[in-house]
């Protein structure tokens, strides 16, 4: 998914990126809530779906979706962070954590996303997700390659 040579992400090329270009982002339905181009920033937002229910009993989100919700998120801040869009289909994520910290409520789970550290090599992101009661539910940390 390579992009014309040395032009960074405007807004409009990342949403089509997040919710269009990407088939997996697409099926499950990944918005692009808001981004900051300037501080590499990117929040998402994700409906839930009955298919999304981990434990029916509880009614809770599964933590594979909101482990998606971390990496895809975090993924589009990432490249937020490279110099130009031809080194976007280079950056693979090469370390996830998860830390889950209660059950997500409500019909919607809202990731945001910050580089932390973007380096020739290597790219650090931190993420939050609140469910759509403001409850902060998981943190994430994600650690990408990029490839030159």
């Amino acid at each position: 998914m390579s992009g014309p040579s040395n032009q960074q992400l405007d807004v409009e090329l990342l949403r089509q990126i997040i919710e269009e270009m990407i088939p997996l982002n697409k099926f499950l339905g990944l918005k692009l809530e808001s981004c900051d181009l300037a501080g590499f920033r990117v929040s998402t937002r994700l409906a839930q779906r009955p298919e999304f229910i981990g434990n029916p009993i509880r009614q809770m989100a599964h933590g594979g979706i909101i482990s998606f919700l971390i990496d895809a998120t975090a993924g589009a801040a990432a490249a937020l962070s490279v110099s130009d869009t031809s080194s976007i289909d280079k950056i693979a994520t090469i370390d996830m954590r998860v830390d889950y910290l209660k059950p997500a409520k409500g019909s919607a789970l809202l990731a945001t996303a910050a580089v932390v550290h973007s380096g020739s090599r290597v790219i650090v992101v931190r993420s939050d997700v609140f469910d759509d009661l403001g409850s902060l539910v998981a943190l994430g940390s994600n650690v990408f390659n990029v490839a030159r």
